[in-house]
């Protein structure tokens, strides 16, 4: 086990991370970078938004590049890439943010088919609620959400689930896929 502290939202965040895991057979990459800024979009500054745009996309982007390089080389392996359940319809007060995880869903997607003759499985992961420490900072109050909030374990589940079983995407949840 290795941590690495970088700034995701950094370009230059790969490099340091890459050194770190030079001398590691890594096998698997779990690309869960993100943050939101809910709120009215009109309202929102409009820096903070290209902060955000540059984490949910340009951070997955390097990651899974750099990794699936190495994934590809190795003749196996897995990356699963955390999109959103909003991802697909957008949702009204966090446009933005559904908008940087439908383009994390897409890459997944077209990456599940290319990196499969690599023998590389990759898996989009849509979450819905669940029980971290996001909601609060974003104002939710998990009591009175609509969908109950799954435990961060069972949607973990579900996504390792499906990544073994190399399915483009995994909706964790029978709530959720409904």
């Amino acid at each position: 086990f290795r941590a690495v502290g970088v700034d995701l939202s950094d370009p230059a965040a790969r490099a340091p991370v890459g050194e770190a895991t030079e001398d590691l057979d890594v096998g698997f990459l779990l690309s869960n970078a993100g943050a939101a800024l809910p709120g009215p979009f009109l309202d929102s500054d409009l820096q903070a938004q290209r902060a955000i745009l540059r984490l949910n996309t340009a951070a997955h982007l390097g990651l899974t590049h750099h990794f699936g390089e190495r994934l590809a080389r190795r003749g196996r392996g897995g990356i699963v890439l955390v999109s959103a359940l909003g991802a697909e319809y957008g949702v009204p007060y966090m446009a933005h943010t559904a908008a940087t995880k439908a383009y994390v869903a897409t890459l997944g997607a077209g990456l599940h088919v290319e990196l499969a003759k690599h023998g590389v499985h990759v898996t989009v992961l849509h979450p819905g609620p669940t029980r971290t420490p996001v909601m609060a900072e974003l104002g939710l109050d998990p009591a009175k959400l609509p969908i109950p909030p799954m435990a961060p374990d069972d949607c973990a589940r579900e996504a390792l689930r499906a990544l073994a079983r190399n399915r483009a995407r995994c909706i964790p949840g029978r709530i959720n896929r409904v």
